[in-house]
């Protein structure tokens, strides 16, 4: 995927999307958690790394950005860099992009930055769990390394945007979370949560192989729920809900 092009890799995407009904179905649910979730708070709701813009087809009042210009992107825009005033922005949401972000701590700080009062950071991002970090490392062309930086610069992943390191939001928000609330008391953890235990894996995500038929997914998402006490052993996502505080500490 790095030696890809940024359009190369959404056209892809695009197809996939088309294509495989049990991903539209996956993602869809998850959209309607993350706009379950989405602040109220004054300003805009920005999609950083929107890429095909299917969470904006979803919620028409999104801007939908990227890192660079795309038939799918309303504007353009870097995390690390946001074009936003000071606290006029209600929700950041990304999807899939935060393991990309070469220097969270820049974006944490944009984001103490711009969100207004109350306004929220979403992030939708790969779990490494012991089920999920060998099967990424195997199968999956993304770098998957929990050894490697949680909120420190990540040269590796600079090199490139579509570089990457899938356990960021693992370390950062599950393994050194007090890291992160000492350095940014103003981004409250609203929520954390695992899951995609079954169904994402078996669907083969965008680019792998599909194991089961879209027509298995209501029994499988059954059972799934069925096995959700064991997702911080078998998860292979995670959401986590930020929130800016009222006032300055």
């Amino acid at each position: 995927m790095e030696g890809s092009t940024l359009r190369e890799l959404l056209v892809a995407q695009d197809e996939a999307w088309r294509t495989r009904p049990l991903l539209r179905r996956l993602y869809g649910q998850w959209y309607e958690e993350i706009g379950a979730r989405l602040s109220d708070s004054a300003g805009p709701t920005i999609e950083l790394g929107a890429g095909i813009g299917r969470f904006k087809a979803r919620f028409p009042f999104t801007v939908a950005t990227d890192i660079e210009r795309t038939p799918w992107a309303d504007d353009v825009a870097d995390a690390e860099a946001l074009p936003y005033e000071d606290r006029s922005v209600a929700n950041l949401v990304l999807i899939d992009v935060f393991h990309h972000i070469p220097r969270p701590a820049r974006f944490f700080d944009e984001a103490r930055r711009v969100l207004a009062p109350g306004g929220r950071v979403l992030i939708l991002d790969p779990y490494c769990s012991p089920l999920s970090t060998p099967a990424y490392q195997l199968l999956h062309e993304e770098r998957t390394d929990l050894a490697g930086p949680g909120l420190e610069d990540d040269p590796s992943i600079a090199s490139s945007i579509l570089a990457s390191n899938q356990a960021r939001a693992t370390v950062i928000f599950f393994r050194k979370l007090e890291d992160f609330r000492r350095q940014w008391p103003e981004l409250g953890l609203v929520e954390r949560c695992r899951f995609a235990l079954l169904l994402y894996p078996l669907s083969g995500g965008f680019s792998g192989r599909r194991l089961v038929p879209a027509a298995l997914s209501r029994p499988l998402s059954v059972l799934e729920r069925f096995l959700s006490p064991l997702a911080p052993l078998a998860a292979f996502r995670c959401l986590v809900v930020l929130e800016r505080s009222q006032d300055d500490r």
